[in-house]
């Protein structure tokens, strides 16, 4: 049960990159929407609330509802794909997709960084504790065993003390 608590750490190394991972794929996919999409003006004709979660960790998210003519003269209404602060009977510039005009969204929508930013703290915090609470940094030949028994490794503990522990499999202590 200890070995599993010193691998604990990778957990927020993985959580790290899956986060920085999601997140980099999202702001690409909004890059690469804004450089295909055309801008127009519109208003907020209505705002969508949707809830997430319970009790004190209830979410609420507000998807505008955007009124705007394309460039080629159909008026559109759709919910934005983002959320937005923007209240109803607000003007926005729109940027819509011009090959799927509901696909849309208020033109002042940043692309957020705070992903990653979240992705590589914890990156960095899972490495820290990893590197503090799983190295293996002596190993010896258990030669105080009769026998010639298991060969042992010491463990760095986190005040830089060391304590005997079972070597990992398929160390080989021969070269």
């Amino acid at each position: 049960m200890q070995g599993v608590f010193e691998y604990f750490p990778l957990l927020f190394v993985a959580f790290g990159i899956v986060v920085i991972g999601v997140s980099v794929k999202g702001l690409i996919g909004f890059q690469r929407f804004a450089q295909r999409a055309l801008r127009v003006p519109g208003v907020v004709s209505d705002v969508r609330t949707t809830f997430s979660g319970r009790g004190e960790g209830l979410k609420a998210t507000h998807r505008p509802v955007l009124t705007f003519t394309t460039v080629d003269g159909r008026e559109i209404t759709t919910e934005a794909s983002t959320a937005s602060d923007l209240g109803v009977g607000n003007a926005t510039e729109v940027l819509y997709d011009p090959q799927d005009p509901t696909s849309a969204m208020p033109a002042d929508t940043a692309a957020g960084y705070g992903g990653i930013v979240a992705g590589v703290i914890a990156l960095g915090i899972g490495l820290a504790f990893f590197s503090a609470f799983s190295g293996v940094t002596d190993v010896t030949t258990g030669s105080g065993s009769s026998g010639g028994g298991p060969a042992q490794c010491e463990i760095r503990q986190a005040d830089g003390s060391f304590r005997p522990a079972a070597c990992p499999p398929g160390l080989d202590l021969d070269n």
